[in-house]
């Protein structure tokens, strides 16, 4: 192994938790998926932790795992169409900030978009009928959507958010003044 590849991955794992994926494997944003697969495969093969198990120099090795790790990781993210979508979103709204997308990060916004629009067809149905009614002014009716939509998804913020904004439209006193 020659000074400058022992100095290149030391600097690397040093500036890898600041780096975005696509720094990572050294591509544009918008490159392709092609690129991508290449690009992986060339980063791979220069910081695959096998290359160097015979060395002794364990800060060494263990710069080579984090690299290869996050090498890895990256690829996995931006490889997956709908996880590259989410990555670049996440990266968009952080501003640059929070560069990985972790299974966490993937969970949470599953589960946002999941109380946005509903876990089940029946509570998504319900919902987006309640969403009709509420535009057509029809607030008793929007109040029962939302409650059928809550019988399917009982725990959905949102369900219930909109049923209470719907009933505080509903006109109950129909005395004439």
């Amino acid at each position: 192994m020659d000074t400058s590849t022992r100095e290149e991955a030391m600097v690397l794992a040093n500036l890898i938790d600041e780096m975005d994926y696509y720094q990572v494997l050294r591509v544009e944003p918008k490159a392709p998926l092609e690129q991508i697969r290449k690009a992986y495969h060339q980063q791979s093969k220069h910081f695959h932790p096998d290359r160097y198990y015979q060395l002794e120099d364990p800060e060494f090795k263990e710069s080579i795992y984090r690299i290869a790790k996050r090498i890895t990781e990256a690829y996995t993210a931006l490889r997956d169409v709908p996880k590259r979508r989410s990555y670049d979103q996440q990266l968009e709204k952080s501003q640059h900030k929070n560069l990985r997308l972790t299974d966490e990060a993937v969970q949470e916004q599953k589960k946002s978009q999941e109380e946005q629009i509903g876990k089940t067809d029946k509570g998504r149905k319900m919902y987006q009928q309640g969403m009709q009614e509420l535009n057509r002014k029809s607030y008793a009716a929007a109040e029962r959507s939302f409650k059928m939509a809550l019988a399917y998804e009982p725990e959905n913020a949102l369900f219930k958010k909109m049923m209470e904004e719907a009933a505080k439209n509903i006109k109950t006193d129909y005395r004439v003044k």
